[in-house]
């Protein structure tokens, strides 16, 4: 009997969860008000994404969050690059700053969103903002962590084969130390997400925050249901994206 792939099985257990679901839904006596059942999360799903032309405001707040993560993660992951490598390039700047990033990163970033929004008002700036901040220090320590990694005689060897530094650093450091950069870029991703969603539900103004707020204030169960699918789906895709880039970087 030959091996069950792990796709199979992912997607097994996902159709029996969702069968699941929906018996217990439909049959387990449960207001659909607290628990809708996957069909009509389903149709919810179809009716937002079919709602151009009648109904804007899915579609312009779903490229809100989108343009809101873009520019949050390019922020964080430049950032982060460049402060992992300033980092390990530099004793002295590790030594003077990395403990106060250390810091920074283990107070919560919630409680500082109000004095964000104090000095930046409500629009779409103090959740790039806030998205920055919760994704940056993942990227910055995971980097640095990278480069340090890097065996040494690997270093020497390049030298002695009269490799420049720039060589040195693309053709040595950076391929060795590429998976743990990825890792961090990786997770900082996520995070930025968590973020950027977090700013959005703390101040519903725009956003799929905004619509899961909406859904939820009128007892939209289904509908709630598939805005939370569809930001998972959005991480998702952002994760898959990763995984094609460090396949192609492992070649």
């Amino acid at each position: 009997m030959g091996r069950i792939s792990p796709g199979v099985t992912r997607v097994g257990l996902i159709v029996v969860v969702l069968i699941a679901w929906e018996l217990f839904a439909r049959l387990g006596g449960v207001s659909h008000i607290l628990i809708a059942p996957p069909s009509e999360v389903v149709a919810q799903g179809y009716a937002l994404f079919a709602s151009a032309g009648t109904d804007t405001a899915f579609y312009s707040n779903i490229w809100i969050t989108i343009e809101e993560l873009l520019v949050a993660y390019a922020i964080a992951a430049g950032g982060g690059l460049a402060l992992g490598f300033a980092f390990a390039s530099s004793k002295a700047i590790g030594d003077a700053f990395e403990p106060i990033l250390l810091v920074l990163y283990a107070i919560p970033k919630i409680i500082l969103y109000p004095l964000i929004l104090l000095m930046l008002g409500i629009g779409i700036l103090p959740k790039i903002v806030f998205g920055v901040m919760v994704g940056i220090f993942v990227i910055v320590f995971n980097t640095a962590a990278g480069i340090r990694q890097v065996e040494p005689n690997y270093i020497r060897l390049a030298r002695s084969l009269g490799y420049s530094p720039t060589l040195i650093f693309f053709k040595t450091i950076l391929p060795a130390a590429a998976p743990t950069i990825m890792a961090g870029l990786r997770l900082g991703f996520g995070y930025t997400i968590i973020g950027i969603m977090a700013a959005e539900l703390l101040v519903v103004n725009a956003g799929i925050g905004f619509l899961i707020d909406r859904a939820s204030f009128n007892y939209h169960t289904a509908q709630l249901y598939a805005l939370i699918i569809i930001t998972l789906g959005i991480g998702a895709v952002g994760n898959s994206l990763f995984g094609l880039i460090e396949r192609r970087w492992a070649r």
